[in-house]
Formats: structure tokens, C-alpha cells, sequence
């Protein structure tokens, strides 16, 4: 073979060669175009079969391309509270759903590194999980073509309670390293919304069940409940439930949940009780600014109010308009429709009273004190028994201060505002119970 000849021979298989890249790289193409063309077919089917709530999270932002390039992969931060760790908590329900309604795979999320987590941020996630899980199956109804995309859970491995709140709620059995001695009860999930001809109102069972669920929580130690005491909490959760279905969306739900569990805590025999109630529509501040041509009188109260505490307000010490508001928003007497029925704005006070009171366990040891979040919109304001609410004439007040006087600062650390945002209001509660506690109290009222 001569030098010409082989030099063509090597010439002629680089060009074949370059040939079959290129015809190898049309196909490749032309294929992910057809699966482009699927998935983008899919996801415009899904758009329209959403549920009232996941279109009103996709107008807040909760639903957007930026979200949904992780490949189905979502970290849970160290702390999975939003009390404590709002706007990253506040990032992993953004990609949830992002993830499944825009995404390609199937979910993980993995709880792997995470240390701490409360029942507010385990309720949200379990309405977002079931709905996605039911937008799922809506779409695959009737179709030949079904999509299959699972939502599938990794357990702690630095937090024993996180793994029992993944157990509760049905995401994940419990690791064999778990402590199997200390005990959780779920209270299961209840929702409901306006009652209309075709469906029973569902708020006496609710709250029915909250106070079973309360009184399940203190049989461990032989407490019980007596009716008096049922049916004060059963009236206080109606009241939260009532205020839950004034500020949802259109036929949207509340929702109410909860876990108690029975371990020992800085060597002290307690059953923890945690609960949420849950609506989502607009803030307490976007409510009431709604209303305040209709609230004219209550909102010139406020406002004056504000501007007194801005006055005061320091290069250091500042406070949002929206944290205070929702402060003012729960002394009694005060609502946003409070020009529709004069008896508004007692019951979240009363509530708050109800479970101060059962939790005073913490007013003898100060590492069981009982706490409170409200968290709605971009701020949250947490209580414990430090600050209870007052008598102030004939309404209740709280003031988040030492003086208990509304007319001075509140404490800054009770009231935090956020980046991130909450498209409704979360109410949730955590209390500690005793034995010697209980039975001495008991004791004390023979």
C-alpha cells in the first residue's frame, strides 16, 4: 500500500466517523426534543388540573422554574422549624412542589442532617404533600400514558423526635436506632371548611378530638379531663377554628394536627403535647389592611397605636409594621371584622389563656415553659409564660413586655420578621405535663 492510499484510508474513516457523531448527535437531539415536547405537554395538563391551593401558591411564588433544577433532590435545613429557621424552611416547601408539578423524577427528601423540627412545619408539609399526592392521581385518572412520581422520605440520623415525626405522619418507619422507650401519639390530621348543604360542619368533632387528643396526652399519669375543663378547650379551639375559616382563601380548608410525646427531658419524667391549627388566605396584616374603609374605627386605634410605638422606636431597636399590627390584632376587641359582629377578637386571647394555664408546669421548672407561635405572612410572634396576657378593664391584653402595658415596646425578641412568607396563619402550641405536677394541683383543688 502506498503512502497516498493510506493517507486516504485514514481520511475517508475520520470522515465516516465524523458522519456517525454527527447523525448520533441529530438522534440524541430529536429525541430530547420529543421528550421536551412530553414534558411540557404534561406539565400544561397538570397546570390545569390544579386544586384551589396550589394555584394560590403558585401566584405567592411557592410554584416557579427557579425552584425546580435539583433533580428531585431536597435537603432538609438543620433546623426544619419556621419559628426557628423560617426562610430556609420556607425554601424547601418552594421546591416540593416546584420539584413535582415542573420537575422530571420522582422526590427525596432527605432529613438526614436535620436536628430539629415542630409540629407548625410537619402540619404545612403534610397538606403540601397530600395535595400534590392527589393532584397525582387526578392526572393519571382515565389516562393510558400515566406518570408515576413518588415522594419519598430519608430519616434523621441526629434527631430521635424528627424520625417520630416522619413515623407519625406515615413517611418513614422508625430507624432501629431510635429510642423505642419514649412514646408519641399522633392526634392525625383533621381539616374542614364552611359548612353548606352538601357537607356537615366538621368543627364540633374537631374540636371534640383536640380535647381527646389533650386528654389521651395526660392519661399516661392517670389525669383526667373534667367536662368543665372539655368543654373550655373545645369552645377555645372553635373560636381559633371560626377565626381560621374567616381568613382563608375561597373554599379553602383549615387544618389541625398534632403529636404528644412521653420521654424524659433534663432527667424529668414529661409528655410533650404539640399542637397546630392552620389556615392559609391572607395574613392577619393583609386582612386587616383589607378591611380598613369597613374597620374605620378599630383600624384609627391601631394606627394611632403604632405611630406611638414608632416613636419610640430606636437605630437598634425597630420593629416592622406587620408584627405589630398582628400583636394589636390579638387583644381582645380588636379584628378585622369587628364592623360585622362586636363579639370578634376574643377567641384567639382565650385560647392563649387555656393552654398558658395547662402548661404551668413551666412556671416550676423554667426548662418545661410552655410556648406559643403565630406565624402568618412574613412574621411570627412567639410567646411563652414569661409574657401572659392581662386584665386590662374588661378586656384581656397582652402587651410582650414586663410592664404590661401596650403602650410601650414589646419585647424584640417576640416578634421576628422574616424575608420569606407564609400564605395564611399558623397557630401552634407546645406544652409540658407531670405527674407530681398534676396530682399535686389535683390535691390542691380538694
Amino acid at each position: 500500500m502506498s503512502r497516498e492510499q493510506y493517507i486516504d484510508g485514514i481520511e475517508s474513516r475520520r470522515y465516516q466517523e465524523k458522519i456517525f457523531r454527527r447523525r448520533r448527535r441529530a438522534k440524541a437531539k430529536q429525541k430530547n426534543k420529543r421528550l421536551t415536547y412530553q414534558h411540557r405537554y404534561e406539565r400544561k395538563l397538570i397546570e390545569i388540573l390544579y386544586p384551589t391551593l396550589l394555584k394560590k401558591f403558585k401566584e405567592q411564588g411557592f410554584i416557579d422554574e427557579r425552584h425546580a433544577h435539583n433533580g428531585g433532590y431536597i435537603s432538609i435545613p438543620a433546623k426544619f422549624s419556621l419559628r426557628e429557621n423560617f426562610d430556609q424552611s420556607i425554601v424547601v416547601f418552594e421546591k416540593l412542589m416546584s420539584e413535582y408539578v415542573l420537575g422530571k423524577y420522582s422526590i427525596i427528601v432527605d432529613f438526614n442532617g436535620c436536628e430539629q423540627s415542630d409540629i407548625a412545619t410537619f402540619t404545612f408539609l403534610n397538606v403540601v404533600y397530600k395535595t400534590l399526592i392527589q393532584l397525582g392521581a387526578t392526572y393519571n385518572r382515565n389516562r393510558y400514558q400515566q406518570v408515576v412520581k413518588k415522594i419519598d422520605f430519608i430519616p434523621s440520623k441526629k434527631d430521635a423526635k424528627t424520625n417520630k415525626y416522619l413515623a407519625a405522619f406515615d413517611y418513614h418507619s422508625l430507624p432501629e436506632w431510635n429510642d423505642g422507650e419514649s412514646l408519641y401519639k399522633p392526634l392525625h390530621g383533621m381539616s374542614g371548611k364552611i359548612a353548606d348543604r352538601y357537607r356537615e360542619n366538621a368543627k364540633p368533632a374537631t374540636c371534640a378530638k383536640i380535647a381527646e387528643f389533650v386528654q389521651s396526652a395526660s392519661e399516661p399519669y392517670g389525669y383526667i379531663l373534667v367536662d368543665d375543663a372539655r368543654s373550655l378547650i373545645e369552645g377555645y379551639a372553635s373560636e381559633v377554628l371560626n377565626n381560621a375559616e374567616d381568613h382563608s382563601f375561597h373554599r379553602s380548608e383549615w387544618y389541625v394536627n398534632g403529636i404528644a410525646f412521653k420521654e424524659i427531658q433534663h432527667e424529668v419524667d414529661v409528655i410533650e403535647v404539640n399542637l397546630a391549627i392552620m389556615n392559609f388566605g391572607p395574613s392577619m396584616y393583609e386582612g386587616f389592611e383589607e378591611t380598613k374603609i369597613e374597620n374605620s374605627e378599630i383600624y384609627g386605634k391601631v394606627e394611632k397605636l403604632y405611630n406611638e410605638h414608632r416613636s419610640k422606636f430606636l437605630y437598634s431597636n425597630q420593629y416592622s409594621r406587620e408584627t405589630l399590627y398582628m400583636l394589636y390584632m390579638l387583644n381582645e376587641g380588636i379584628s378585622r371584622l369587628k364592623y360585622k359582629d362586636e363579639s370578634r377578637g376574643n377567641g384567639t386571647m382565650s385560647f392563649i389563656n387555656a393552654f398558658m394555664n395547662l402548661g404551668d408546669f413551666g412556671d416550676k421548672k423554667s426548662d418545661f415553659a410552655p410556648t406559643l407561635n403565630i406565624i402568618s405572612g412574613h412574621g411570627v410572634l412567639a410567646f411563652d409564660s414569661k409574657y401572659r396576657p392581662f386584665k386590662n378593664g374588661e378586656f384581656q391584653q397582652i402587651s410582650l413586655n414586663k410592664e404590661q402595658n401596650i403602650h410601650e415596646l414589646p419585647d424584640k425578641r417576640c416578634l421576628i420578621t422574616n424575608d420569606g412568607y407564609f400564605p395564611g396563619t399558623i397557630l401552634e402550641c407546645k406544652i409540658y405535663l407531670n405527674k407530681e405536677h398534676i396530682l399535686s394541683k389535683v390535691d390542691g383543688n380538694n
